[in-house]
């Protein structure tokens, strides 16, 4: 007789298999020339036809209905949002304006804000007074933003000499808002070391000013 397997619990599956396999024995051994008879209630049972497959049937039917019940669904909504992508344009350059050297070392620490200030033996000459470099970010409204500045910047000569720019501040600091209309306009500034004896002339470069979404 074929072995009936059911996909359930464990439990279930083996208690209809023993009972399944218990009538395959039973009715294997007896054969014709079997001695040993069977039980007489084992005989009033599985001598009536039907039996058998009708309990494993029945069975079946039970599992079946009964497990469904221990499964479960939900749902969960899914949400995307595209943004506009954020755009940094220049509008002025970062200007430290005319200066004078000495055979003294010194700095001039411009704000983002415009105020100008020196250091020890670096002057600041009044004729041409120079001021922080600015950006106009677009992008979203309303959008936040980071501001990323670089470390530090050569500026070099037509002559071979070179200054450095450090120490980058900006206005606003670090992170921002754009408006309602998605706009806002970023302020830089920096310190610039002045090396005693610096020669003179127009000493230039360029730095990199990053703005993405926070």
């Amino acid at each position: 007789m074929p072995l009936i397997r059911l996909t359930t619990t464990p439990g279930i599956l083996l208690t209809l298999k023993i009972w399944i396999n218990i009538a395959d024995i039973m009715f294997m051994s007896r054969t014709p020339t079997s001695r040993t008879p069977w039980p007489p209630a084992a005989q009033k049972y599985f001598h009536q036809p039907g039996r058998i497959a009708g309990a494993a049937l029945l069975i079946a039917g039970i599992l079946g209905l009964t497990g469904p019940l221990c499964a479960g669904s939900v749902t969960a909504p899914v949400t995307a949002r595209i943004v506009s992508t954020v755009n940094l344009i220049t509008l002025s350059g970062l200007q430290f304006g005319e200066i004078s050297a000495s055979s003294a070392p010194g700095t001039i620490v411009l704000e983002p804000g415009g105020a100008r200030t020196s250091t020890q033996g670096a002057t600041l000459n009044s004729a041409v007074p120079g001021g922080p470099a600015s950006f106009e970010i677009i992008g979203t409204p309303s959008s936040t933003y980071i501001v990323s500045l670089p470390v530090s910047v050569r500026l070099t000569s037509s002559n071979g000499q070179s200054m450095e720019v450090s120490r980058f501040t900006s206005l606003p600091s670090q992170t921002g808002q754009l408006d309602g209309g998605g706009r806002q306009t970023l302020f830089v500034g920096g310190t610039l070391k002045v090396d005693a004896n610096q020669l003179y002339g127009s000493y230039s470069g360029v730095m990199s000013v990053t703005v993405e979404y926070n």
